[in-house]
Parts: C-alpha cells; structure tokens; sequence
C-alpha cells in the first residue's frame, strides 16, 4: 500500500520544522533533529524521497544524512545517506508481518542537504500513530555549533564532511533527552545574529575571491518556517511564516554571536559594528518574546568556540530588562573546549566529546527554570 505524503492531514506525525512544497508534492524535514514517526502492521516500509545537495566552496557534495531508529531502540537500526533527485529507501523490512514504529531522523543539517518525503509504501497497513507528548519542549536557535558541525571529525581533517556531522549527538539533543524534552533545532552553519552595521558591506573568502558568501542572518531567518529551502528553490520573497502555535516551546536557547564576532575581527574591531550587535540582539529578544509569548524563558548562550561577543551580550539583556522587567531571561557562557581533554572536531569546532559536556552544561541551567508546580 503506498501513502503519498499530503500538506494536510497525514498520517505521518511530523516534528521539528517541516515545510510541504507544492511543487514538489513532499513534506521537507531539513532541520537538525527534525523529521517522522510512523506506526504500522506488515512486513517491510519503505519511503520515496526527493532530495538536493548542498554546494559550499572547499567542500564536496553535501547530501543529507537520516537516522532510522524502530520501535524505542536507542540506537539506530541504520543511518543512511540520501542521494539527488528522487529515490525509495527501504526503513525495515523482517521475514513476517509484525507491528512496528519507525522513526527518521535528520542528522545533517539544512544548508548541507535537503530531503523531503513524497510516499511511504508498506507491506501491510499504516496504523494509527500517537506521537508521544513530553512536558518539556525545547527550541534551539544558533550556528554550526548547534548543529553539530563537524562532531564526528578530527581535527586534522580539513574538509567538511556532511556524514560526519551527527546532530544527534549536538548538544541540543543531548540537553533535551537528559531533560526529557522534546526539541526543536534551528541552526545554519555560519550564520550571524545581524549583518554589519554597514548595509553594503560583504564578507569575502580569500581562497576564493569569486565567491560571495549568501547574505544569512538568524533575524531575518527564524520567524520563517524554512527559508533556507525556499531560497535554494528559487524564491526570492513571500516565504512561508512559521506558526509559532505549532510549537510553543518552555524554553529557547540562543546561541548566536560567533560568526558576528569573526565578522567583527575581520572588519576592525570597530566600536560602531559592535554597538550595532547589541541593539539587534536587544532587538531580536523583543521578538522571540512577540512571537513566542511570555511564557518561555530565554537562554542566552555563546561558546564553545569564541566568546569575543559575550560581554556585549550580558549587555544587551541587561538593557532588555531594564526596558520590559521581563525576568525569564539569563545568561550563559559554555565551557571553552578543553583541547587536551577534549580535543577538537573538524575545522575547530567542538567534537561530539564536547557537545556531550555542553548539553549536560545546558541541561543543569535549565533544570531550576523548568520546575512545575505539578512536578513539586
């Protein structure tokens, strides 16, 4: 029996930030952590995919990389990468028609490969699914240190490898199940909080002096369900706004202030460029609590990486308070990766030993703030 994926209606229970795309008649599930869950009585599943690469100079081809766990296995029963264009990936199969749930995962994350889900074909029938509903919900919203860039490299590789970018093991993942949380993740490899304070300005890379990187900025980004997809197919305005009742998270952790810091460094350190920072992010606070209500509280991280930003961060809240009295709002600095203990990752970045010790980091912060009366 085939099921073709529908924008409305599906018997697939979808999580993270899913976008269908008409013109491609499938659900995408591009963000790190994002993807289905599915229940259903028969002998194998299979499911028909459309997928597009992503292209960075320096790097190969990037296609997106899923996890397949069945029924509560923690571990996966295989991780598969996805190929261009349009293909079917069988999920489970076994010699006799059982009951099942399978669930898929998106390890990689949305700039270094996309994948949507047209079909899901069963020997047997799909069964009614009840996703399960934790108390706790959670939201990232940072770079490729939330996405887990490079986390299962070493730091002698020099090249990005998408299969070795496992989201599942970031620190988001690893806060969320210690808190026992669900999560939503949205993170872009290399993406600011703002850009410059000087609207013509362009971040160049001298190894490649042709290339332009795209202008990306997480304020211009998050209230959209997936502009990341809907510029690589071509859009150039009316993206699709994020319902923001879909998800309404306990709490949202910010880890944005990296690559404004690189970009400040690179620029000259110059105080306007900086005082700008603090006023876009003072900015965006005001609009994560509009969008996301009052009931959330806000996480205001940086690290593990560079912490250039951090004191212009403390400052910005503290401004933020002072302006609203809103007191659901903290600061935190992650432990700097131990390069002796720890080691690094891929092109500098934290490896998976790190991002298991800042998601327990980040987990210990929230626990107080997460507390419920119902809980005591």
């Amino acid at each position: 029996m085939e099921h073709r994926i529908q924008s409305q209606g599906d018997r697939l229970a979808f999580f993270g930030r899913t976008l269908y795309d008409d013109s491609q008649q499938a659900m995408f599930f591009n963000w790190t952590g994002s993807g289905f869950a599915l229940a259903f009585f028969g002998s194998s599943v299979s499911m028909q995919t459309v997928a597009f690469s992503g292209q960075y100079p320096g790097e190969g081809e990037n296609l997106p990389w899923i996890a397949v766990f069945v029924d509560d296995q923690q571990e996966p029963l295989q991780i598969l990468k996805v190929q261009e264009g349009e293909h079917r990936y069988t999920l489970f199969e076994s010699d006799a028609a059982e009951t099942h749930t399978v669930r898929v995962v998106k390890r990689s994350e949305n700039s270094k490969g996309r994948i949507g889900i047209k079909a899901i074909t069963v020997d047997g029938e799909l069964m009614p699914y009840q996703a399960p509903q934790p108390k706790i919900k959670l939201e990232f919203v940072g770079d490729s240190i939330t996405c887990g860039f490079g986390n299962d490299m070493t730091a002698d590789e020099r090249v990005f490898d998408a299969a070795k970018e496992n989201g599942l093991t970031a620190y988001p993942a690893v806060a969320a199940e210690l808190l026992g949380a669900s999560y939503h993740s949205i993170g872009v490899s290399g993406i600011p909080l703002c850009w410059a304070a000087d609207p013509h300005y362009k971040l160049l890379l001298p190894e490649y002096p042709d290339f332009s990187p795209p202008i990306r900025t997480m304020e211009d980004y998050y209230r959209y369900t997936d502009r990341n997809h809907q510029e690589a197919m071509g859009m150039l305005d009316a993206f699709e706004p994020w319902d923001f009742k879909r998800f309404q998270p306990d709490a949202i952790i910010v880890n944005l202030g990296t690559n404004d810091g690189f970009r400040l460094r690179v620029s000259g350190c110059k105080p306007e460029d900086e005082a700008h920072f603090g006023k876009r992010y003072q900015a965006f606070l005001t609009q994560l609590r509009q969008w996301n209500g009052p009931g959330p509280v806000i996480a205001c991280t940086l690290g593990s990486m560079d912490y250039y930003l951090y004191d212009a961060i403390v400052n910005a809240v503290a401004e933020y308070q002072r302006q609203t009295d809103d007191a659901r709002v903290f600061c935190m600095k992650f432990a700097p990766i131990d390069p002796w203990g720890e080691g690094y990752g891929g092109l500098g970045h934290p490896n998976t030993k790190t991002q298991i010790r800042m998601g327990q980091e980040l987990a210990e912060a929230l626990r107080p703030w997460l507390v419920r009366e119902d809980a005591r």
